[in-house]
């Protein structure tokens, strides 16, 4: 008996339970980073609450992904919508660290070159 796709997908708990295990490892991730030496030393350099402009938004998008993924564990007939709210938010995670990232070195940057 061949399966058709749709069988497939509803039947697979691996792409939810990979989804819940990244939103959560973001966390604890991002959580760590900035709550170490660097993390404070940013706002030390910076002047601002630079950890929780980075931080704030990438931890708020794991916690959709975690959830959505979570939704679509609990719920298979909202599996679908569940995942794709997921995924969206799994490629904002990486997309904001990186603009973050590219922030805080030019004010680094600037802050430097100014005296």
């Amino acid at each position: 008996m061949v399966r058709e796709p749709a069988e497939l997908e509803e039947a697979s708990f691996t792409w939810p339970l990979l989804g819940a295990l990244y939103g959560s490892l973001v966390i604890v991730a991002i959580v760590a980073l900035f709550n170490s030496h660097f993390g404070r030393e940013l706002d030390h350099k910076v002047e601002a609450p630079a950890r929780t402009l980075v931080a704030g938004p990438a931890i708020a998008s794991a916690a959709v992904v975690f959830v959505a993924c979570v939704i679509a564990l609990i719920v298979p007939a909202y599996r679908r919508g569940a995942l794709r709210v997921a995924e969206i938010a799994a490629w904002v995670i990486p997309a904001w660290l990186v603009m973050g990232a590219m922030v805080l070195g030019a004010i680094s940057f600037a802050l430097s070159h100014a005296h």
